[in-house]
C-alpha cells in the first residue's frame, strides 16, 4: 500500500467522523444560527484542524509499507489525534449556550461559565421543558418605569438581570403570549436603522443579543420559538446633534 492511499484512508475515516461530531454540535450544542453567531464555528475549526488535517497528514508522513514499527507510529498518531479531538469537542461542549435569556430588552446567551462565575446553580434549567438551550425570560416589573428601575439597579449591585435564576421563567407555549414577553420590542425598533427596519421579517420580535463572541440584534420568530435572523449593531440608529 502507497503512503497516499493509506493517507486517503485515514481521512476518508477522519471524515465519517467528523461528520457525526459535526451533527452533535449543529443539533444539540449549537442548534439554528446560535452555531454562527454563538462561538460554534470557532470551536469546530479546533476539531477540523485536528481531524482532517493533522492525522492524515502524519499518516501521510510517517506511512512507508514494510517498515519496523510501523503499526506503533501509526497508533501513537491514532491516540493523540483522539486525545487532541476529544479535548477539542470538550472546550466546544463547555462553551456551548445552556440557556437563551431574555432580560429586559436583550436576549442572552448564557454558558455554564457564566453561572459559575455568579455562583449561581445552572441545575435549574432543569425545571423548564424543551431542549437545550433553554428559552426563558427573566420576570419584571409590569409598569414600564419599574422595569427600567429594575434594569439600572441590577447594574449598580453586581446582578446582571439575565442571571437572576430567581425570576426566571419558561416561554409560554402560544406565539401571542411570546409576544407579550418581548415588552421593550417597539423600543428597539426606535433604535435601529431605517436600512435594518426595512429588512425585518414581519413575524420579528426585535431584541438586543449578546453572547461571548458578538452583540448586535436578532429576530425572535414566536411561532417556530427560535432566533430566525441576526443584524450587527452597525444598524443602530445613529444620533445626530441638535
Amino acid at each position: 500500500m502507497s503512503r497516499w492511499k493509506a493517507g486517503a484512508i485515514h481521512f476518508s475515516i477522519s471524515l465519517m467522523v467528523f461528520l457525526v461530531l459535526l451533527a452533535i454540535i449543529l443539533l444539540l450544542w449549537y442548534p439554528g444560527i446560535l452555531f454562527s453567531i454563538d462561538g460554534g464555528w470557532t470551536g469546530l475549526q479546533i476539531v477540523i484542524g485536528v481531524d482532517l488535517v493533522l492525522g492524515p497528514l502524519l499518516t501521510l508522513i510517517v506511512f512507508k509499507s514494510g517498515k519496523p514499527g510501523l503499526k506503533f507510529d501509526l497508533s501513537c498518531i491514532v491516540t493523540a489525534q483522539v486525545v487532541c479531538m476529544a479535548a477539542g469537542m470538550w472546550i466546544v461542549y463547555a462553551e456551548r449556550p445552556l440557556a437563551l435569556v431574555l432580560a429586559y430588552d436583550t436576549i442572552y446567551s448564557v454558558t455554564e461559565q457564566e453561572f459559575i462565575d455568579y455562583e449561581k446553580n445552572s441545575e435549574i434549567l432543569e425545571e423548564f421543558e424543551g431542549s437545550y438551550p433553554k428559552l426563558i425570560f427573566v420576570e419584571l416589573p409590569e409598569g414600564e418605569v419599574q422595569r427600567d428601575i429594575a434594569a439600572i439597579r441590577s447594574q449598580f449591585i453586581g446582578d446582571p438581570l439575565y442571571i437572576q435564576t430567581e425570576n426566571y421563567r419558561g416561554f409560554p407555549e402560544k406565539s401571542e403570549d411570546i409576544t407579550s414577553v418581548f415588552q421593550e420590542n417597539e423600543m428597539i425598533r426606535a433604535q435601529i436603522s431605517e436600512e435594518l427596519a426595512t429588512q425585518l421579517p414581519a413575524s420579528c420580535l426585535l431584541s438586543k443579543f449578546v453572547s461571548a463572541v458578538t452583540s448586535g440584534y436578532v429576530c425572535f420568530d414566536p411561532e417556530e420559538q427560535i432566533i430566525t435572523n441576526f443584524y450587527a449593531n452597525e444598524y443602530s440608529r445613529v444620533e445626530t446633534g441638535a
